[in-house]
């Protein structure tokens, strides 16, 4: 499981950096917004800034 989620993270990241391309390419917001969406489920997904940094 934990490799599908890596997986899926990974592809959101790049799927919001497209998204961002584009949206700020054509100059459209509804792009942008789905990027920033993508981006931020990413986040989530992935875990990563939700854990505490081990000492």
């Amino acid at each position: 499981m934990r490799t599908t989620k890596q997986k899926v993270s990974g592809v959101l990241l790049l799927l919001g950096m497209v998204l961002l391309v584009v949206g700020m390419s054509t100059d459209n917001t509804a792009f942008s917004w789905a990027a920033v969406v993508c981006v931020l489920l990413s986040l989530l997904v992935g875990g990563r800034w939700l854990r505490r940094r081990r000492r």
